[in-house]
């Protein structure tokens, strides 16, 4: 839930403000500077125990799809770790007399004996953060030498690039896992 507060809140309207006016500088028109004290105050302001953070709002926009991820690679990895403890439960249960139902001891988000609604909306919950990466890399790499300008250290476009590639073949990662996954535990549970 914060990933999307956050996507809303600070991503989104970042890289359009960055967007609009590398796109009115294109234009060669008389173009108003970037509103920038709202929002760079929004990251550089947030204090911890340790103190203000020392980051700024483009640092956290630029790496946002790496974090978004990493966090979607472990939270897909808690499901397969699920999906194999209620593999390992379901031959238990066929092994013994006394039949049983699986789906109450180790439920899963997407299940193939829940109504086909909560299957849609648990395929929806797990390809949301998936989307939000791929959709959150295409408007970085619209406006990435802009976003580039921003940031108080240089680095190359190519490690930019590197990152986002990484962070797009770890989503995929993710969800191939848990379809494979899924697959057995379905296969599994039909026997």
């Amino acid at each position: 839930m914060t990933t999307i507060v956050f996507f809303f809140l600070i991503f989104f309207p970042y890289i359009t403000l960055i967007g609009n006016q590398k796109a009115c500088q294109a234009q060669e028109l008389d173009c108003p500077h970037l509103e920038q004290s709202a929002l760079e105050e929004r990251v550089s302001d947030l204090t911890t125990s340790w103190g203000n953070i020392p980051i700024s709002t483009a640092e956290v926009v630029a790496f946002f799809p790496a974090g978004l991820a990493c966090g979607f690679v472990t939270v897909t990895s808690q499901l397969q770790g699920l999906m194999r403890l209620r593999q390992a439960i379901t031959r238990q249960v066929n092994n013994c007399d006394n039949p049983m139902d699986v789906t109450l001891i180790a439920p899963l988000l997407i299940d193939q004996k829940q109504s086909f609604v909560d299957q849609i909306l648990g395929g929806i919950v797990l390809l949301f953060p998936a989307l939000m990466v791929f959709y959150s890399i295409n408007l970085i790499f619209v406006s990435l030498g802009a976003l580039k300008e921003k940031l108080p250290y240089s680095q190359d476009i190519w490690f930019y690039r590197i990152v986002y590639f990484l962070s797009a073949l770890l989503v995929l990662y993710g969800l191939l896992k848990t379809g494979v996954n899924i697959y057995r535990t379905r296969a599994i549970e039909d026997h």
